[in-house]
């Protein structure tokens, strides 16, 4: 759940019932887990997946979502689209912005590599059939997960 622009709150985990709508929030991993993970959930496909990552590698979740509103080629007004983009960045900016806000809820905004540098990160992607949205996942490597939804 969260604040709705016009008041009163959102629930995320759907999509939005209007008609059409568009929107993007961005979402700060639990600093308090060393890992975070997103669920997604088809009832119709009776279809569950998961990512799970390093919250350190990656503390910022963006959620997008296009619903019928955009009516400019490839969309035409028909495309039902939510994206989740877990990253360094919790904005989808040009890399000055991000160097220039430097954090935000006290945590970085951007990841720096020095020339010819390299990172390693590890996450996971799973999925499975659900008759429900799943409130654990089960993930190669560590201790079940439980996904709290408030």
């Amino acid at each position: 759940m969260a604040p709705a622009a016009g008041g009163g709150v959102a629930d995320l985990r759907r999509t939005s019932a209007a008609q059409a709508s568009s929107a993007y929030t961005a979402h700060l991993a639990d600093p308090a887990l060393p890992h975070a993970c997103f669920v997604a959930f088809s009832p119709s496909h009776q279809l569950a997946f998961a990512y799970i990552w390093n919250r350190l590698d990656f503390p910022w979740l963006g959620i997008w979502e296009e619903n019928a509103s955009r009516t400019d080629p490839p969309w035409n007004g028909q495309g039902l689209t939510r994206g989740m983009e877990f990253g360094v960045s919790p904005f989808p900016e040009t890399r000055r912005q991000m160097v220039d806000r430097h954090r935000l809820f006290d945590v970085p905004t951007y990841r720096w590599l020095p020339a010819h540098g390299r990172v390693t990160v590890e996450y996971y992607a799973l999925a499975w059939p659900a008759t429900e949205i799943p409130e654990t996942i089960d993930w190669p490597g560590a201790t079940r997960l439980t996904i709290e939804y408030s």
